[in-house]
């Protein structure tokens, strides 16, 4: 492994990550600007989307990481130069994605039997019922263009996607102010709005992805004419098999951070809005290891379809090397501009000061964070879900969220922590997390035997 070769692998890593990063940062975008834009008609809105986007997140993460399962099953036929197996699979996946976009969809139309298990306000209470009622109208149609998207990441094209994220980002601004202030027949709905421009900003990218797999050169060869029937056992079966533990993995540690809301709601709106603001932030910046990962998923299941551990190596290497760089450099970040980053979403002073102490939370806990992911999508490359599933069911609710809970309200060493103990525990589960995807990952390449 000489130093021309490690260098084009990172390079060939960050041509991968950069155009997901910056996709992925307008995907995210899309909740900041929904978060900025609704506080600033009250604080009753902000909380709402919190409320709402900790309900909604979940499911659509739930599906999402089922379908992720495309990518490296994708790259390792790549890898293996079978096209008419990533055909296949494409098609499969399309069918899959129709069930788990309506059960989502129908899943966040009936959010009461969870709402009314908190102390809300009636004014939280409708908005964030009504918001969730609008937006889950778009999941279907995100959850078919998931699939085209994993799946031509999976061939190592990620232009589209950033492509596809800009033109949505740049559709939910307008749509946003129209649905939330209104404008001529139209009345302003406040946060609710926001739900109704969600739904439409989905369906859009849907209509993207569906035109530039259909039209695009480089994936021409992977179009079949006339309708494919589903099949279980050599088509939808392998992708939820690969899938599902990717599906609980997300779901463990996005539902982490939304429980920790919901358990929060009885401590008022300021701490739910600082708590909102704190995500929201954070959010944003997990993007940039996540693409990483994505990235290093392709790079891995490419080497692993190929059969060559050199390449694997020098992907694991450099992919983790970049991890701790980037975690090192958000941290720094985080701690730097945390007053100005704070302002932009609000002047409320109660909000800003429990905000501003989340932050510094956040900023120990980057580097960790990106080295857990970074891990996990080098295991994804590897076909090894199952591990990541348990370590982050372990790390984010043994220790995240039950040990948040406790330093929270029942604190054993001294008063109550409040907030503040959920995010001591979230800086600890994210520790663990990193810890164990590190020994499993070494166990699994020194496991794989290869030809080269």
């Amino acid at each position: 492994m000489n130093l021309s070769d490690i260098r084009l692998e990172i390079k060939q890593l960050i041509r991968l990550a950069l155009p997901i990063f910056t996709a992925q940062v307008a995907l995210t975008s899309l909740g900041v600007v929904d978060t900025i834009m609704s506080g600033w008609v009250g604080v009753d809105d902000l909380a709402a989307i919190g409320l709402g986007s900790s309900i909604l997140l979940p499911v659509f993460i739930f599906t999402t990481g089922i379908l992720l399962a495309l990518t490296p099953i994708t790259a390792r036929y790549l890898g293996q130069k079978k096209p008419q197996a990533i055909t296949h699979s494409l098609q499969q996946g399309l069918w899959l994605a129709i069930p788990l976009g309506l059960v989502s969809m129908l899943l966040l139309m009936i959010p009461q039997p969870l709402l009314n298990l908190l102390s809300l306000s009636d004014s939280v209470y409708r908005l964030t019922e009504d918001y969730l009622f609008w937006a889950a109208f778009g999941l279907p149609g995100i959850a078919l263009f998931q699939v085209y998207r994993f799946f031509w990441e999976g061939l190592g094209i990620t232009l589209p996607t950033l492509t596809i994220s800009l033109a949505a980002l740049l559709l939910n601004i307008p749509l946003n102010a129209l649905f939330i202030w209104g404008y001529g027949p139209i009345e302003g709905m406040g946060a609710v709005g926001c739900g109704v421009a969600t739904a439409i900003v989905m369906w859009s990218m849907l209509v993207g992805g569906w035109v530039y797999v259909r039209w695009a050169k480089k994936t021409q060869i992977y179009r079949v004419p006339g309708l494919v029937k589903p099949v279980w056992t050599s088509g939808i079966k392998p992708i939820i098999w690969l899938g599902l533990p990717m599906a609980f993995a997300l779901l463990f540690e996005v539902g982490m951070f939304s429980f920790i809301v919901l358990f929060i709601a009885p401590l008022g709106t300021s701490v739910i809005g600082a708590h909102q603001i704190a995500m929201s932030f954070t959010s944003l910046l997990f993007m940039l290891p996540l693409s990483l990962a994505m990235a290093m998923t392709v790079r891995v299941g490419l080497a692993y379809g190929q059969e060559n551990r050199v390449a694997l190596m020098r992907s694991v290497l450099c992919g983790t090397g970049l991890a701790f760089l980037f975690g090192v450099t958000l941290s720094i970040s985080t701690y730097l501009l945390r007053e100005p980053i704070v302002s932009l979403y609000t002047d409320h002073s109660e909000v800003v000061y429990i905000a501003l102490t989340l932050l510094i939370f956040a900023a120990s806990y980057q580097v960790f964070d990106a080295i857990q992911v970074a891990m996990a999508g080098a295991l994804r490359g590897l076909h090894d879900t199952q591990s990541t599933m348990w370590v982050t069911l372990f790390s984010y609710w043994g220790i995240g969220l039950a040990g948040g809970y406790v330093l929270a309200f029942n604190n054993p060493f001294g008063e109550p922590l409040g907030v503040y103990g959920f995010w001591t525990g979230i800086v600890c589960g994210l520790a663990l997390a990193a810890m164990l995807l590190m020994f499993r990952l070494q166990w699994m390449l020194k496991r794989v035997e290869f030809k080269q």
